[in-house]
Parts: structure tokens; C-alpha cells; sequence
């Protein structure tokens, strides 16, 4: 079933706004899908302020009543290849997370290329963090009880590359934990192939071994990175590009797809964490593409992909779960 998917099923980037477009509806589907927000739960959305004055919506989902002892803050970073997205793309991780640990889940948006190429999302993504992490008691927030930066692909990238700058810029209250999924980290360019470290180089081939694949081919990863033009020396592009990565960040859970052509990006960062002795949690989905659980949500390993979710964020957290809880909140729906 997987093989039936196309390569530009859920993102074709020869029209950007096309894409954009496809991305938006499908995103406002699942909303439609997931219905009204239970009473337990308060969903609100508003604006802040970015550097340049601009303004950007976040939506906020967090209980309605704090649990005892208070709520942990979750930031949580859309994919969509840096062209497309919306502050619906994370709703069915938001609503799971704060029903499974009475989390105050913020999404928050960024500038889009091509429009807006790097490093304008980094810019934005980062403004955000500092935005939520000053107001972190007016939305309700006890970052003491857990304080997560998370995100998919795009919004994975700027997980791994903002969790270097909360580091060094001493962001207050700290980073408790990271959750990166499908990072893109590197590109095919040289420049990027030679932030690779030597002695791992040999094990960054996932582009190569798999090339044409469902939903993210080489093919249209060249084109979204012409969108987006990072620079591919730049610290706000990979932490691999940062003199001081990885050293004391904070427990980190990733997950990785191993038909994915970004798979090795996910996979040596993880490498590079154990390295620099930060704890990791690493869950890998052999044979199976790019955001998979969102394209097929009706398969096995896509309800197991969710539920994997819930048991990262508990590692994260020192909590425990209740899986069937887990499994009834932490769903991804179909849509048509």
C-alpha cells in the first residue's frame, strides 16, 4: 500500500502555492476530523510579535483545569518543507499531549519560502521560543514540570538548530527536553557533506541507498531547498555547522523513518548526541516513508507511530502513561 503512494501525493513543489494550497486544506481536514475540542480541553489562538514587528498566529491547546502541581509547556514546530503549513499541521499531537499529561502545547508558525527563504523560519521559529518562554505563566504554563521544544522534518530542523542557540543564549527557563522527527539536517551540497564528521561520513547514504520514495523523493527535496536556500554553513541551518553542538543539551527523543531520504540526517545526529553523552530515546521505522502516519493513519505501524509519541513524551517527562489511554487520545485521523 505504501508503494501506491506518489512522491508529490502530499507534497508536489513544482507550484509552490499549489502546495501550499493541498497543504492547508489537508490540514484544515484533520481539524474538521478531529471535531469540537472536548470540555476538558481549551483551545485558543492569537497573534505575537516577531523581531521585524510582524505578526504571527500560535494556538494554544492546554486543559482546562491546570493538573496539580501545574502544566508542562510544549512547543511544537510544523513541517511542511519550509513552504507550506499552518498552526492546524500538529493539532492531533496537541490535544493527546495535554489530555495524556495536561501539557500547555503551543504551535506556533513562521514566514514561508519562497517568499520568505532562510533564514527567515529559523528567525521567526526562534522568536516564538523566546515569545512562549517569557509568557510561560500567562498561558498557564509551569515550564518546572516539563519544558519541551519539539517538531517534524521542517519543524524538526528548527528543534535541533534552536536547541544549540536556547544553550548558548541561556533561554530562561531552560530546555528540559527535545523532540525531533525526521530532521533534515544536511544536503546533498559538499559544503554540508563536509560538516559530516570524518569518522561518520561512510554511514550518511540514506539519499543514495533509496532516492525515489512516497511523499519526500530527492527529487522534490532539491526543490524544496531551492525555495528555502539555506546556507548550508550556517548554524542556523545544522548544529552540525555550531563549534560548541551538542555538549549539554537536554534528553532528546527522535524518531526516524527508514525509507526516508533524510533518515541518516536523524540518525547521526543522534550519533553525534550519544557522543557528547546526552541521554537519547530513538525509535526507527524500518521500510517505512516519510510521515507515513499521516498519509496511511489506518495502518498498524501508523496507530504504533502515535502511541510512540505518547511514550517519548512520558520518557521526556519522568511520567507514566496508560497505554490504552494513550491509544484512545494519541490518533492521527483519515482523511479522504
Amino acid at each position: 500500500m505504501v508503494d501506491h503512494l506518489g512522491p508529490g501525493d502530499l507534497l508536489d513543489p513544482t507550484d509552490y502555492i499549489l502546495a501550499r494550497q493541498k497543504a492547508e486544506a489537508f490540514e484544515r481536514a484533520i481539524l474538521d476530523h478531529l471535531g469540537p475540542a472536548e470540555p476538558e480541553l481549551l483551545e485558543v489562538e492569537q497573534n505575537i510579535p516577531m523581531r521585524d514587528g510582524h505578526q504571527h498566529p500560535i494556538r494554544i491547546t492546554k486543559p482546562a483545569h491546570a493538573p496539580e502541581g501545574g502544566s508542562p509547556l510544549i512547543i511544537c514546530f510544523h513541517g511542511g518543507g519550509f513552504i507550506s503549513g499552518t498552526i492546524y499541521n500538529v493539532a492531533p499531537y496537541a490535544r493527546g499531549l495535554a489530555k495524556l499529561f495536561g501539557a500547555v502545547v503551543v504551535a506556533p508558525t513562521y514566514c514561508l519560502a519562497p517568499e520568505n527563504p532562510f533564514p527567515r523560519g529559523a528567525d521567526d521559529a526562534w522568536d516564538a521560543v523566546r515569545w512562549v518562554a517569557s509568557h510561560a505563566s500567562s498561558l498557564s504554563a509551569t515550564p518546572s514540570q516539563g519544558f519541551i521544544l519539539s517538531g517534524g522534518s521542517a519543524g524538526a530542523n528548527f528543534v535541533c538548530v534552536l536547541a544549540e542557540l536556547a544553550k548558548t543564549e541561556k533561554l530562561e527557563p531552560p530546555l528540559t527536553g527535545l523532540w525531533s522527527c525526521m530532521p533534515v539536517l544536511f544536503t546533498e551540497d559538499e559544503e554540508s557533506r563536509k560538516s559530516i564528521p570524518k569518522q561518520y561520513q561512510h554511514l550518511w547514504f540514506s539519499r543514495q541507498q533509496i532516492d525515489k520514495t512516497p511523499i519526500l523523493s530527492n527529487e522534490t527535496a532539491r526543490a524544496l531547498l531551492q525555495y528555502y536556500r539555506p546556507d548550508v554553513r550556517s548554524p542556523l541551518w545544522s548544529p552540525f555547522n555550531n563549534t560548541s553542538a551538542f555538549e549539554g543539551l537536554p534528553p532528546t527523543f527522535l524518531q526516524v523513518c527508514g525509507r526516508d531520504i533524510i533518515r541518516d540526517d536523524g540518525l547521526m545526529y543522534e550519533r553525534m548526541l550519544r557522543d557528547h553523552g546526552c541521554r537519547t530515546l530513538l525509535n526507527v521505522y524500518a521500510g517505512l516513508p516519510h510521515f507515513f502516519w499521516g498519509a496511511l493513519p489506518q495502518l498498524e505501524d501508523s496507530r504504533r507511530f502515535m502511541v510512540d509519541i505518547a511514550h517519548g513524551f512520558a520518557w521526556l517527562l519522568n511520567r507514566e502513561i496508560d497505554v490504552a489511554h494513550a491509544e484512545k487520545v494519541m490518533v492521527f485521523p483519515q482523511v479522504e
